[in-house]
């Protein structure tokens, strides 16, 4: 009978080994967890952020013979030995397996291994790349990655939008040049495509059309056309992109946050079937163990 128990304690330590397995490597160190998801070391980490980004514009703008120079580059290592060790307690309270399958994670290493490299005595041309910690704003406020992932969800139909601009463009710059190529700034694609440019920016817009209007009057619907194809539908097309994809980046955030608790139920389902099959072992192994002492006693087992 103690044998019997011994193995069924024996079969319930994997189960359970495996559980907190999975939970740990999915979960991280808890105390880590509650440190780095806590609302002070949020604004403690921002205000870091937003202070050493201030003292790096002061020591940019007076330049090294500043008086606080020194202490400026003091606490430009003490920054960054602070987002250092943020990145580490973001590893511990992550786990390996969530830490490097979160790409905010990736491009924060990114950045304080280019600010590492910055410091290196021997270049002072990388200093410059001192002011890139920065861009660690956008991933410290959730409001900027949202609109950063929209953006980047948004890259197919962005990227369609400026194959039409593009198009409409090079149009636009062949009949331009074919129709008023002894003007100047239209004599060829490349100036034709630049005098275009700026008119769907509205830049000269009343002076080119009075322009070429005395020596070809049919220039001003030629330019009134290409302004309402560039300017007002090709461009606002492209606007419309990028704010339907900001719209949508919330349900992506949550959709994300769904397929993360359904991981962690489908692991924890696992282990629980698991320990249902080891359940059912020691089950077996007690009615075993009780037919075992009926017979021994002589009586039938109940």
């Amino acid at each position: 009978m103690a044998n019997g128990a011994a193995a069924a304690a024996g079969a319930t330590a994997p189960a359970q080994q495996k559980l907190k397995l999975k939970i740990k490597q999915r979960r991280g160190i808890p105390l880590f967890r509650w440190l780095t998801q806590n609302l002070l070391w949020e604004l403690f980490i921002l205000a870091c952020i937003i202070a050493n980004a201030a003292i790096l514009g002061y020591d940019a703008h007076y330049g090294e013979d500043n008086r606080y120079h020194a202490l400026i580059e003091q606490w430009n290592m003490y920054f960054l030995w602070i987002f250092t060790a943020e990145l580490v307690l973001e590893f511990l309270a992550q786990g390996p397996k969530r830490y490097f399958s979160r790409g905010w994670n990736l491009f924060d290493m990114i950045v304080v291994g280019v600010s590492w490299w910055a410091v290196t005595p021997a270049i002072s041309a990388l200093r410059a790349l001192r002011v890139v910690r920065v861009f660690r704003l956008i991933s410290a406020v959730p409001q900027m990655r949202r609109v950063v992932e929209a953006l980047f969800g948004a890259m197919p139909g962005i990227l369609a939008t400026l194959a039409i601009l593009a198009i409409v463009f090079y149009i636009g710059a062949v009949m331009a040049t074919t129709l008023f190529n002894s003007e100047p700034g239209f004599r060829d694609l490349g100036e034709s495509a630049l005098s275009l440019f700026a008119l769907s920016q509205f830049d000269g817009w009343g002076d080119t059309i009075a322009r070429l209007q005395p020596n070809y009057p049919f220039a001003w619907f030629f330019v009134m056309t290409f302004t309402v194809i560039a300017a007002f539908a090709v461009l606002n097309l492209f606007i419309g992109v990028i704010v339907e994809a900001v719209q949508a980046a919330p349900q992506e955030e949550i959709k994300e946050e769904l397929d993360e608790l359904e991981e962690e139920v489908e692991g924890i389902a696992g282990a629980q079937e698991d320990a249902a099959v080891v359940q059912q072992r020691i089950l077996d192994e007690v009615r075993a163990l009780r037919a075992e002492v009926a017979a021994l006693r002589g009586s039938p087992a109940s």
